[in-house]
């Protein structure tokens, strides 16, 4: 009972840093796109999170790691890694440079929707009453965001362009929402988290040079500017968030997880009152209530899945 009771506490500690490591990615991205370009940022990121998961591998596993492998869990991973580290982190990025992290935040967790049409899609699985309920509280969340959006860009953007304005985040939400899908088939396969996110990292990498160099916007990365300080500490802090979330499901029942995983837009909303200057980010009550709202329903969504 005590060891129970001490691995549900380190879970709460890990889904808590998790949430806030994922909160700090949007902080850190909105104050280094002010300056910076959401390209030079992304490859950053990801040069971040294989800078500092490929040692740990390499430290807790022996050679030779090809052993750790097998073809089906490199594609599974690596497509994951091209869904969510990818895609879903350039469009995160591009949208929170557009209408910022407080508006981004509570649309990209509409992943858990996203995941739930995926599931039952694919995997045949039910949709239940509570599924539903957490979807319509979804809904009514990026609602509210949605009347936001438009308020902050000012009246002289249509509904269309509002409409398309959010349409960045929700392809990302929907890009994170089948990640999961990818990560449970590479798991299934034998291949361990850590190796496995390594894997992500250095196909998602692989993925964003290539789209660099087909868009011909492949350059150096201005080490010297004011951005990438701010980019760097993202990369840290959604390397800590991932880590931490993988750990705490490994230790902690998926009801004490999720919840507090669930906690990010919220965590978003009040980091950006308390450290982010106001010019970068506008924070309003409907805001908060969206978040709040789209918190409520993503955790229902998550729990009942």
């Amino acid at each position: 009972m005590v060891l129970e009771v001490s691995d549900s506490l380190l879970g709460v500690l890990l889904a808590s840093v998790a949430a806030a490591g994922f909160a700090g990615q949007f902080l850190f991205a909105r104050l280094g796109t002010e300056s910076g370009e959401v390209t030079d940022g992304v490859l950053i990121v990801l040069g971040c999170n294989i800078a500092l998961l490929t040692p740990p591998v390499l430290v807790l596993y022996s050679p030779p790691y090809v052993d750790l492998f097998t073809p089906y869990s490199v594609v599974s991973f690596g497509a994951a890694g091209l869904a969510g580290m990818f895609v879903a982190r350039l469009l995160t990025f591009k949208s929170i440079q557009a209408i910022g992290a407080n508006l981004t935040s509570p649309v990209i967790a509409s992943n858990v929707f996203f995941a739930t049409v995926f599931a039952v899609v694919f995997l045949e699985e039910r949709l239940t009453a509570v599924h539903f309920a957490g979807i319509v509280l979804i809904v009514a969340g990026i609602a509210v965001v949605s009347w936001e959006t438009a308020a902050a860009t000012g009246p002289e953007q249509s509904i269309r362009e509002t409409g398309a304005t959010l349409v960045v985040p929700l392809v990302a939400a929907a890009c994170i929402g089948i990640e999961p899908i990818f990560i449970s088939m590479g798991l299934a396969a034998g291949t361990p988290t850590l190796p496995g996110i390594v894997v992500m990292a250095g196909v998602a990498t692989v993925g964003f040079v290539g789209y660099l160099r087909l868009t011909d916007s492949l350059r150096r990365v201005p080490i010297r500017a004011a951005s990438t300080g701010w980019f760097v500490a993202g990369g840290v802090s959604t390397t800590v968030g991932f880590v931490a979330y993988f750990a705490a499901l490994e230790i902690a029942p998926v009801v004490v997880v999720m919840p507090l995983l669930q906690l990010t837009p919220l965590l978003v909303v009040v980091l950006s009152v308390l450290f982010l200057p106001r010019r970068l980010e506008r924070v309003t009550w409907p805001v908060v209530v969206a978040a709040l709202v789209v918190v409520v329903g993503a955790t229902l969504v998550s729990l009942s899945g």
